[in-house]
């Protein structure tokens, strides 16, 4: 696990601007750093430098990679990044774990390569020797990362399926930049920080973020999940972009819950198994939900001998707090517990911190919680966390999914709709849900009275903003209502604020449910495989019926990383964050209306009829903050 940085530029660069970007992330990595430089020709030397920043010898460099490393596999000096083979042709900076490379490295050497370390970072590097591009399709795990390649002279980036890791990207007329974080590829690039327009209207409107490739910052971009990129210096540094993998909804699997429950079973504890390989200490990342406290216990089941530390953010308030849960599977696991207790004074102290690492604005202050577990961890020394991450999206676990369900049902005259529906109200007395986490859903005309473009955005974004609704609808059928939240309006989020949340505080997250052998059998099982008569996750409480202790097996209450949303945000405004709407010179003022805006700030702290939902109202909050701290024009 590492930060990765890089410059391509024909006309050669400054190798400082090269350190800078790589240095700036050093909490991604604090075991070591290093670069390597080179020049376009097929025969150029390949200078490296490892724990060293002393400028290169070659004085204008045209290809800069750089590394800052996180030791997770093999903590010797072999492990050290920039990693090139030893006839220089190859060369490569890496961010991720690929967690079958015991199998992979066992093929190669079959076929007569050699290898110098035990890293993944090695596997990758003698793969693409031996496969090329085609190298991607062999891995499971979580990667981005980007090579030199001599002999062709291209440079071959790749992101892994969800995109767990990152990978953004500035194309200049200076060069080509990229990096594990956007703050990086700016200072690189020395391009205007100015608001993408549309990004921002769609944060604030729909809460949509990181489901495209544009970011909320014009002329940076990501580089889409399940695709690799190829710059080929031959030719100019205009980015070839191609897909390597596509999740399939259809056939759907004809078989019975049994055999469901054995196909999820087999898939789930493979992947876990290969998530414990690690020479540094595994803890879990433990809410007291469904999908955490399975990977707890399978991972107690796989590695009797192991002691798991687990770490959970608790809160005062009982509505919200899980620590029944967390204590009842710690104990089932004799497992180590580490409470964090966010509080509302403690988020908005490090707000801009948080948003500092964010890279772009926050949808609400439920990410401080997934922060204060993560410092635990490093505090407690476990630099590994297993997590539940995506178990809602490919086991049709959010309440959202059963209300499709029962839609697809009605649409198509199936008789079961009724019984399911009444299935469904009977579950709705434990619900979370609030009129602004539903808002989303719901078609344009139902919510316009809580939209943030009708009650305070500028006339210049309310022209701008387009209808999103198409990634939040109920789509052809419920395979593909999954498939939309795996690939775009869920997960790429919630991945990019665990990605920050663990990386500022140097932890690897991994994240078993999003395996993506256990993804594509998941979303191809029946809807009543995943959804009947009120149960969710109907496959998963099968398959761990005798490992999972049943006070959370059978529970149906769901919470995952919640905080007090509304109180916390009064105690914000109520502490001087309101006068930030009262100032005339609002970084986001072309978006943001201010006096509006503070209007429904003052109707909102004396909770009048009609005020906005907290979260609309924090997105505004979040959006300047984010301005102000990374200078957004």
């Amino acid at each position: 696990m590492c930060g990765i940085a890089g410059i391509v530029a024909l006309d050669g660069f400054d190798p400082r601007k090269l350190i800078a970007m790589t240095q700036m992330i050093s909490y991604r990595g604090p075991d070591g750093y290093g670069f390597a430089y080179s020049t376009a020709a097929k025969d150029a030397a390949l200078e490296v430098h490892h724990g060293d920043e002393s400028l290169p010898a070659i004085r204008r460099p045209q290809i800069g990679l750089g590394n800052r490393r996180l030791a997770i596999l093999d903590l010797s000096d072999s492990g050290n990044q920039p990693m090139r083979t030893e006839n220089d042709d190859l060369c490569i900076t890496y961010n991720g774990e690929i967690y079958n490379s015991q199998e992979i490295r066992t093929e190669l050497q079959q076929m007569g390569h050699r290898f110098f370390s035990t890293t993944d970072t090695e596997v990758i590097l003698r793969s693409y020797a031996a496969w090329g591009e085609k190298c991607l399709r062999r891995f499971n795990g979580m990667w981005s990362f980007a090579m030199w390649d001599r002999r062709r002279q291209t440079l071959f980036c790749a992101r892994d399926r969800f995109g767990v890791k990152p990978f953004y990207f500035v194309t200049s007329e200076n060069g080509f930049y990229f990096g594990s974080e956007i703050k990086q590829v700016l200072i690189g690039s020395g391009i205007q920080r100015v608001a993408n327009e549309r990004v921002v209207g769609e944060f604030l409107d729909w809460g949509l973020q990181d489901y495209r490739d544009e970011t909320a910052f014009e002329s940076v971009f990501q580089l889409p999940a399940g695709h690799s990129l190829v710059l080929n210096l031959r030719e100019s540094l205009r980015p070839d972009i191609q897909k390597y993998w596509e999740l399939l909804t259809q056939p759907e699997l004809k078989i019975t819950i049994e055999e469901a429950a054995e196909g999820f079973r087999e898939r789930f504890r493979e992947a876990i198994k290969l998530r414990l390989r690690s020479d540094v200490a595994v803890g879990i990342s433990l809410s007291g939900g469904l999908d955490s406290s399975a990977v707890l216990c399978e991972a107690r089941r796989a590695s009797p001998n192991q002691l798991f530390n687990s770490f959970s953010a608790c809160f005062e308030n009982k509505r919200i707090d899980e620590r029944s849960y967390m204590s009842a599977i710690a104990s089932a696991t004799n497992s180590p517990k580490h409470w964090a207790f966010p509080r509302a004074e403690s988020f908005w102290q490090e707000f801009e911190t948080i948003a500092y690492h964010q890279d772009e604005p926050i949808g609400g202050p439920s990410v401080f919680a997934q922060w204060s577990v993560m410092r635990e961890a490093r505090k407690n020394r476990v630099p590994v966390l297993l997590g539940g991450q995506g178990g809602d999206e490919a086991l049709c676990g959010y309440r959202k999914y059963y209300f499709f369900y029962v839609w697809h049902l009605l649409r198509s005259l199936d008789l079961s709709a009724v019984p399911e529906g009444i299935a469904l109200l009977g579950t709705l007395w434990n619900s979370t849900w609030s009129p602004g986490s539903v808002s989303r859903y719901l078609p344009t005309f139902a919510r316009k009275s809580i939209s943030a473009t009708a009650r305070f955005a500028s006339s210049s974004l309310k022209k701008s903003v387009r209808s999103s609704s198409n990634l939040l609808g109920v789509c052809e059928n419920l395979a593909e209502r999954q498939k939309v939240d795996l690939l775009q309006s869920s997960i790429p989020m919630l991945l990019r604020h665990e990605d920050r949340n663990s990386m500022a505080h140097s932890i690897e997250t991994r994240l078993p449910f999003l395996d993506y052998k256990l993804v594509e059998f998941a979303v191809r099982c029946s809807p009543s495989l995943k959804l009947k008569n009120g149960w969710t996750k109907r496959m998963l409480r099968v398959a761990l019926s005798g490992t999972l202790p049943d006070e959370v097996r059978l529970r149906k209450s769901k919470l995952g990383f919640d905080t007090p949303e509304a109180d916390w945000l009064r105690i914000g405004l109520r502490n001087g964050l309101g006068k930030m709407y009262r100032d005339a010179d609002l970084r986001m003022g072309k978006f943001i209306d201010s006096a509006r805006l503070t209007r429904e700030c003052d109707r909102f702290l004396n909770q009048e009829r009609g005020a906005l939902p907290p979260q609309i109202l924090f997105r505004a909050l979040s959006l300047e903050t984010w301005a102000r701290v990374h200078e957004v024009n």
